[in-house]
């Protein structure tokens, strides 16, 4: 019964986002021009992978700057 119940409660609970989620779907309406310049890539990539480039590199910058 307990199970039963927590399913249904885990319905209502709020989830908050990653962190970068709203910066990865602002960054989607962006040129993959755009995209290259801010990931510093003059490589042709698709806008996912620019995307993921530059999430990541601002990952690792708040690493750096945790630490």
């Amino acid at each position: 019964m307990k199970t039963v119940l927590d399913a249904i409660g885990s319905l209502f609970v709020y989830k908050s986002p990653d962190e970068y989620d709203g910066y990865r779907r602002f960054l989607r309406d962006l040129t993959s021009k755009q995209l290259q310049k801010q990931a510093g890539t003059p490589s042709h990539y698709s806008k996912t992978i620019l995307i993921n480039m530059i999430i990541d590199g601002m990952k690792d910058n708040d690493r750096d700057t945790k630490d």
